[in-house]
């Protein structure tokens, strides 16, 4: 048979052991309950390329069980071959939040004034900051906060203004449940699906923050920060 009968079948052969220890099963085990455990797992890699990996399996079972004179009635392109090669790599070495956005996040007490936030956004060009008070987090300012703050102080002097407190400011954000904490290990796949649903919701400035362990009950807890402005980053590393 050409090679590229058996160069497909070794690859499948390797989607299939990498799916398998993705979803925590033995290697032999069929390929169409690897896949139904990773649809229980939500696992939104595999979710992802399912209707691509489902195809390569019908062609699979069309290639290994139909055959005339010892020859596969279809042949696989190379084209599609590096396809799959890819989509296996990727399930294999899927991208995790932690290697792409960890960083030091710029955060603030919520005893701070807002002309020390706007001194950052100015220096900086940030549009959210976490807001603690000690080490509790207390919220997010946005730069959509701070113009609807602004908007209801048009009477007041610039230098009141100036010296407003950030919990102030808090006080009239619009939507003060615009963030969740998320784990470090969380998959970009599941980042790229929590910004699409919000992005739907109306949610354009959701912010994900990154705890340590899925939480932030101090300052130290926070490790980095994803904002709508990542989205090509999460796009490219897909």
């Amino acid at each position: 048979m050409d090679n590229n009968f058996q160069e497909f079948l070794h690859a499948f052969n390797e989607l299939h052991d990498v799916i398998a220890k993705k979803v925590n099963k033995e290697p032999d085990t069929h390929f169409g309950e690897l896949m139904g455990t990773a649809a229980k797992q939500k696992d939104k890699v595999i979710e992802t390329y399912y209707d691509k990996i489902d195809f390569y399996r019908e062609l699979r079972n069309l290639l290994t069980h139909h055959t005339m004179n010892d020859e596969a009635v279809a042949l696989p392109s190379d084209a599609l071959i590096e396809e799959m090669k890819a989509i296996t790599q990727k399930i294999k070495h899927n991208k995790k939040v932690k290697d792409l956005f960890l960083k030091k996040v710029r955060t603030f007490q919520e005893t701070d004034t807002l002309k020390d936030v706007l001194s950052v956004i100015r220096k900086k060009h940030y549009t959210q900051f976490p807001v603690f008070n000690g080490n509790k987090l207390v919220g997010i300012i946005s730069s959509i906060g701070i113009t609807n703050y602004l908007a209801e102080s048009m009477d007041k002097d610039i230098t009141s203004i100036q010296q407003t407190t950030l919990k102030d400011v808090l006080a009239v954000e619009d939507d003060l449940d615009f963030y969740e904490v998320i784990n470090q290990e969380t998959s970009i796949f599941e980042i790229e699906e929590i910004f699409t649903k919000r992005i739907k919701e109306g949610r354009t400035a959701y912010v994900l923050l990154i705890g340590k362990n899925a939480t932030v009950k101090s300052k130290e807890d926070l490790v980095g920060i994803v904002t709508p402005w990542d989205i090509p980053v999460i796009v490219e590393n897909k």
